[in-house]
């Protein structure tokens, strides 16, 4: 008996329709990245259907893949948009956070200077892109059909891997609709509670423990930072309810945001100077999307301790930064009994995003276990709170 064959699975999918086939072959619940010309129309779908399916621009790709774990851990399933250009960028990501995690994340990319391109600049990494993407070991397809979208999807499921939809160009220099930009009056900043205690007494581990005792609890989701702080937290207070960032640095507080925009309990990320002042976009991210559940402690010793303590620059203005973009709330602290105070004034509040700066000295444990097993940790997360 002849297989009955359906024309329109083999027919190409443009750039405009594919959000729609994305959403119904993939199961596609929530949608991040950064805005690139040639994926206009998707993109577009994305923000006029962010209601139904959950939409959050990133300010770079590397934040869209860490938003689009933490969404995963809340039992999304993400789908992301971005130039070919940011999928070479974020393979750290990728291959530090999304692959040992297991994460099945669906990127959308177009393939600028893929043959038959002329434009120079887009040359050198359209030739790269497809050898990365192999080099990951990430299944991909170029352009689009049905029964490729769907070959995709089973092979993103039988590998436990990201998928890569690579789409070549359909037209260029095509015009843009823009509003009228009206310009609002700035919001007043949150408020900054800051105390001085002269020198600095407090070391990495007591402050984890104050912390651990007094703001965190098994209600909590925990996302902590890659090196110290997260061995420090796997070894001496190791729960299902945390996950840890072990490769994706500077990207702990994206991740905790994808997941505390899709959870109703509290979030609470725990990460360094270091690690902050290498994604300053992400506390743009989060202030504008006002997660009233999100509780952003910082443990600023000034240096990169995780590496051979190389000074860290401007880690004091974090609060300040975080309350220009939109945070509610910021405590500077230096001391147990400074720190047990703003402790006692975040549980009073629900109103996020809040900060904790606390600043320690670079004293503390270095000999700690590893969170090596990503996947488990993932899932051990994932089941706990659902």
């Amino acid at each position: 008996m002849n297989e009955h064959i359906n024309l329109t699975e083999y027919e190409p999918i443009g750039e405009a329709s594919l959000y729609k086939e994305v959403l119904k072959v993939f199961g596609s619940d929530f949608v991040s990245g950064l805005p690139c010309g040639e994926l206009r129309g998707f993109i577009e779908a994305s923000k006029n259907n962010a209601d139904e399916v959950g939409h959050v621009q990133a300010t770079n790709e590397n934040e869209a893949a860490a938003i689009a774990q933490g969404a995963s851990l809340a039992g999304k399933k993400p789908v992301l948009y971005m130039q070919n250009s940011g999928l070479l960028k974020i393979t750290n990501e990728i291959g530090s956070l999304l692959i040992p995690c297991q994460t099945e994340a669906l990127f959308v990319a177009s393939w600028r200077g893929a043959p038959g391109e002329e434009a120079t600049q887009h040359l050198a990494t359209g030739a790269a892109t497809i050898p990365v993407i192999e080099a990951l070991g990430l299944p991909y397809i170029v352009g689009a059909t049905l029964a490729d979208l769907k070959k995709l999807k089973t092979n993103m499921e039988r590998a436990k891997l990201p998928g890569v939809i690579l789409m070549k160009k359909e037209k260029f220099n095509q015009g843009v609709e823009f509003t009228q930009r009206v310009i609002e009056t700035e919001a007043n900043r949150g408020d900054w509670h800051k105390e001085h205690s002269g020198l600095i007494t407090l070391s990495r581990e007591e402050a984890l423990n104050i912390i651990f005792s007094n703001l965190i609890n098994d209600k909590d989701g925990v996302f902590s930072s890659t090196g110290l702080i997260s061995r420090s937290i796997f070894h001496h207070h190791d729960a299902p309810n945390q996950f840890y960032n072990a490769g994706a640095f500077g990207f702990t507080s994206s991740i905790a945001l994808g997941y505390a925009i899709n959870a109703e309990h509290r979030v609470i990320t725990i990460e360094g100077d270091g690690s902050v002042l290498t994604n300053l976009g992400s506390l743009n991210t989060i202030g504008h999307h006002v997660a009233d559940n999100f509780v952003h402690v910082v443990l600023d010793n000034a240096t990169y301790a995780s590496c051979s303590a190389e000074q860290t620059y401007g880690s004091g203005k974090i609060p300040e930064v975080a309350l220009t973009f939109g945070y509610k709330r910021a405590f500077t602290v230096q001391s147990r009994e400074q720190l047990l105070a703003a402790i006692a004034e975040i549980n009073k509040n629900n109103d996020g995003p809040q900060m904790l700066h606390i600043q320690i000295n670079s004293e503390g444990q270095r000999d700690f276990k590893r969170p090596l097993g990503m996947a488990d940790i993932a899932n051990r997360f994932r089941n706990y709170f659902q």
